[in-house]
């Protein structure tokens, strides 16, 4: 037996051999998962010979692969996403059929016969022979759901054992797969049937091409000794084609290259990059690891300067990846770890003097500290392009603690910086007990040697997370009550949510966001990416968006209130530029109850609106809907909420016939009516109030409307909501995006110009007792002031006020005038007025039955020196807050600001030292070109929706002032000082002389 030798080892070298035997002797799941992986390969040896893998691969060409996302024909059940082979769902070659785990229908069959291509029926594709190829393809290779196939795992046995069986095996099926790949176009589910559209090669769809080539890079290069590579080829001989097993192999990894057929449009040859997506990124690392392994130098140059771009400017100052979704972070962590391990391989020692991927804080903190601090009650954040957060428990999840624990890990092998290092290690401890279920299952988890630990408790975050940048805000009050708003930019794969909630309690998310699962799908494009679909206000029934538009054009909006006490915690979130309002904020308050319960108070304002609809959904299970305090209107002729009061009658507004009734597994509609199509369409307008179907419209009885869900899994949720007399209220019912389960939603309906939404929400286990009473509105005198008492039964009164301008603002309650000084205010008595509780949330002081409650002052402080390196800023001699976290920063007091954390504050003579945590660079680039007013960046800045009026900064002394970005590489800028050619710059948006307040 001779020791396996790679040729480069340019993912796993021998050294990490080594480690993984260390593993096995220090850490009994390594060694019962390497034990299990011999079982399983084992039997593969056993029980597939060479010239069946030969047949059952060589079958599929010509042959279509689909995901299957259609479902069955007899009963429209879903099929699994990752069925086992030989579990009953599938078929064992040379049969290609598979059985529906609903109604145990065999497919294909005489109804519904199939010859490899698919069959159309009622508007919808089906693909069951390709099913049958998707899976055993993706088992073989790799595929969708692991990228790490049977014929990875084969080379994983030969690199442990070095035992050549291993090794012939996963040869085997390198051959067969390249011998059809360059010939293949992709899974079939997302372009029309028959169409011949690329979109990918064999079962991988665009960019799952680029992961799974990582890894078959890797297998070649520890197979690439083998003495069978330079003799003919059984595949091609099989095809009638000459070759030997090297050029089989080397011609499918050259195949589908810098480039992506059916993805997004981008080249990586040259070195350029094009809009740093995610697609883009997975191009990256598969031209690392194919021109490391085939001796590309042109490959790693570029990959190694694309890998510094991405993690500057695809990554913003706070750590949060660009793209609009929380989900595509986690999954960008793997992409952007592997691009880094790729590129220190092919980097030189100087290369990596100059820029260490993992020597990178933006880095660390994007793939190891956020993760743990974006957590909500345990989950990771489900707002954007991601699926359903069902789970019900508080526990951090395995396969996030597996993440986050395998990213550290890398850093902790990688990093040459001892601070990093030593932050790695203390995560790896405090994630490793959680994680363990999970690790096992990929190579890293086997070949990276994990130092012996003392587990640590892991600590949930508490108080607030804000990420500037990125516009995130999570509020979490002292019994842990959960609130995720957000305030920043659109940006790819973002939902149209801003200012919309999720909402967490009792470890589950509330507030029912409906998720992402398949990108174009009629229930992608036309629903679940809708600000209807959230719990949002949506303005003029959002009737400017264009056909096909996912979301509207947004810059960002700011945070303007953060108030963090035992007894309340506040947010405000201000976004006037999504629709062009005078005013669009909205303030989220949690109160704590000592039952451990929390309500929550919604106080949205929107002026210069002609219709505001409010919306409000709870609860992903089954859960019934009841009003009180309304009347049923007499005219109810609409069947949709796109039916209420439209010019024309919609085509769909019927019963029957409305997208939420029709929508089904896949997505799609059921039946498509003429004009429908099944993918990339949404119909005008382009607003979603087509899925709400089997509408009742009501009027305001009392001022005060409550709306009560009771969930079948025995929780309440009741929404006390103060209304005017001109509301509308409605009820409606909502698909799911597979149409299997429809829920109720309330909408809450104003035409003033000026409306102050107000509610307070309170979730309980339904057996448990009332804690709200009710709410009533309470007399003011001010402009714009809102205050209402909250009664509770246990005698207690809470009162608030809250109003979008600065003010005295004066309350009439049972106790006598309430005087603020301010915007927002709280105060908690007991039955005889008692105070037991107070919060100046955004105020100076508050009189109250004599007493005076002074708040904390938050003057604009001058910015008198700042240093971009060590990220510090000097301002005047002042107080700042006792543990401040968050400071804002902008060019005068009354311009928009921006926040950034703070990580410490010193005192000094000559004033206050801030140092903050967050990187002073927003995005990083250099000039290509600078005519006038006009500067092209050799690089993308995909996060320049923001970046109007900041600063451009050179460093050779060009600096300016954006105006704005037009596409990711032009900058139309008001030039202070002129830029060279080929000059590196970074935009800011801090300066000496800004003013800074606490917030």
């Amino acid at each position: 037996m001779q020791k396996p030798i790679p040729k480069l080892g340019f993912y796993f070298t021998p050294e990490n051999i080594t480690m993984a035997q260390k593993n096995s002797q220090n850490h009994p799941w390594v060694k019962q998962r390497l034990e299990t992986l011999h079982k399983h390969c084992d039997y593969f040896l056993s029980e597939y010979r060479d010239e069946d893998i030969y047949r059952c691969v060589l079958s599929m060409q010509g042959q279509a692969f689909a995901y299957g996302i259609s479902g069955c024909p007899y009963c429209k059940g879903a099929f699994p996403s990752s069925p086992e082979i030989g579990g009953g769902f599938l078929s064992r070659f040379p049969e290609k059929n598979l059985t529906c785990p609903s109604c145990a229908s065999i497919l294909p069959n005489q109804d519904f016969p199939d010859d490899g291509e698919g069959f159309l029926r009622e508007g919808k594709a089906y693909y069951p022979i390709g099913v049958w190829n998707f899976h055993t393809a993706g088992w073989l290779l790799g595929g969708v759901r692991d990228h790490e196939g049977m014929v990875t795992k084969l080379t994983y046995a030969y690199m442990l054992t070095g035992e050549k069986k291993y090794a012939q095996k996963a040869l085997v099926i390198l051959d067969a797969f390249a011998a059809i790949f360059p010939e293949t176009i992709g899974p079939r589910d997302f372009t029309p049937f028959q169409s011949k559209a690329e979109m990918g090669r064999l079962h991988l769809l665009t960019s799952v091409v680029h992961r799974v080539k990582v890894f078959l890079a890797h297998n070649y290069d520890w197979l690439y000794h083998l003495e069978e590579m330079d003799t003919p080829s059984p595949a091609l001989a099989l095809l009638g084609r000459p070759g030997t097993f090297r050029e089989n192999i080397e011609r499918m990894l050259n195949d589908y290259m810098l480039t992506e057929p059916g993805g997004p449009a981008y080249d990586l040859k040259g070195g350029n990059l094009t809009e740093l997506h995610n697609h883009e990124a997975d191009g990256v690392r598969a031209m690392l690891a194919v021109g490391l392994v085939t001796e590309q130098p042109d490959y790693q140059k570029w990959g190694i300067k694309a890998t510094e771009v991405f993690l500057s400017n695809a990554v913003g100052r706070d750590g949060m990846y660009f793209e609009g979704s929380y989900g595509y972070s986690m999954f960008t962590i793997t992409v952007f770890l592997d691009m880094a391990l790729l590129a220190i391989r092919a980097a030189s020692p100087e290369q990596l003097r100059a820029f260490h991927p993992f020597a990178s804080e933006r880095f660390f903190r994007f793939a190891v500290q956020n993760p743990a601090e974006m957590l909500c009650q345990g989950h990771l954040p489900c707002y954007g392009d991601w699926g359903q957060d069902r789970r019900r428990d508080r526990k951090l999840d395995p396969k996030t603690a597996a993440d986050i624990y395998r990213a550290a890990l890398h850093f902790y092998h990688y990093s040459p910086d001892p601070a990093i290092q030593k932050e790695a290690f203390d995560m790896l401890q405090r994630t490793c007990t959680s994680a363990r279920p999970e690790l096992g299952d990929k190579g890293m988890d086997l070949f990276l040697f994990h130092p012996c630990l003392t587990p640590r408790r892991f600590t949930w975050p508490a108080g607030t997370t804000l990420a500037g940048q990125a516009g995130v805000g999570i509020l979490r009050d002292a019994n842990d009550t959960t609130i995720l708003m957000r305030t920043g930019a659109n940006h790819t794969h973002a939902h149209d949510d801003v200012l919309a909630y999720n909402y967490y309690v009792y470890g589950k998310e509330i507030s029912a966001d409906i998720g992402y699962s398949t990108y174009g799908s009629n229930g992608h494009y036309g629903w679940a990416t809708k600000s209807i679909a959230h719990n949002t206000v949506v303005v003029n029934e959002d009737q400017e968006m264009k056909k096909g538009q996912l979301y509207k054009p947004f810059p960002g909006g700011e945070v303007s209130l953060l108030y963090e006490s035992p007894h309340v915690a506040a947010y405000e979130g201000k976004a006037p530029g999504l629709y062009g309002l005078d005013a669009y904020q909205r303030m989220a308050a949690l109160a704590p109850l000592p039952d451990g319960s929390s309500y929550l108070v919604d106080l949205f304002y929107i002026q210069g609106a002609e219709i505001c609809d409010y919306t409000w959904r709870s609860f992903h299970e089954k859960a019934e809907l009841r009003l009180d305090g309304v009347k049923e209107c007499k005219t109810n002729d609409a069947w949709t909420l796109a039916g209420i009061n439209a010019r024309e009658k919609p085509y769909f507004d019927t019963p029957g016939n409305s997208f939420g009734e029709r929508l089904t597994i896949g997505e799609t509609f059921s039946p498509l009516l003429e004009e429908e199509k099944a993918q990339y369409w949404t119909p005008a307008p382009n607003n979603g109030y087509g899925f709400i179907y089997g509408i009742r419209q009501y009027e305001p009885l009392l001022p005060c409307v409550k709306a009560c869900w009771e969930s079948e899994e025995g929780f309440t949720l009741t929404w006390h909501g103060l209304t005017d007399p001109d509301d509308h209220i409605i009820i409606g019912t909502y698909p799911t995006l597979s149409g299997k389960e429809h829920h109720p939603v309330l909408i809450v309906r104003s035409r003033r110009p000026a409306k102050q939404y107000v509610a307070l929400i309170h979730t309980r286990k339904t057996k448990s007792a009332l804690r709200i009473q009710t709410i009533h509105r309470l007399a003011t005198r001010g402009s714009a002031v809102m205050a209402f008492a909250t009664e509770l039964t246990n005698g207690w009164l809470d009162f608030w006020a809250y109003s979008p301008l600065t003010q005295t603002m004066c309350i009439h309650t049972r106790f006598g005038e309430w005087r603020i000084r301010g915007r927002c205010g709280f105060i908690r008595t007991d039955r005889t007025g008692k105070i037991l509780a107070s919060a100046c949330i955004e105020a100076d002081v508050m009189t109250f039955q004599g007493l005076k409650i002074e708040g904390n002052a938050r003057p604009w402080v001058q910015v008198q020196e700042l240093n971009y390196k060590k990220r510090t800023i000097r301002l005047h001699p002042h107080s700042p807050p006792k543990n401040a976290k968050y400071i804002r920063i902008a060019p005068s007091p009354e311009a928009p600001a921006a926040l950034y954390s703070v990580k410490e504050i010193l005192q000094r003579e000559d004033g206050i030292l801030v140092i903050t945590r967050d990187s002073f660079s927003l995005s990083q680039g250099a000039v290509a070109t600078c005519q006038k007013d006009v500067i092209r960046s050799l690089y993308p800045l995909p996060l320049a929706a923001s970046f109007r009026g900041k600063l451009l900064l050179g460093k050779n002394g060009g600096r300016a002032v954006i105006e704005d970005i037009p596409d990711v590489k032009t900058i139309r800028a008001h030039i202070l000082a002129p830029f060279m050619v080929g000059e590196a710059f970074d935009i800011v948006d801090v300066a000496e002389h800004y003013w800074a307040q606490w917030l």
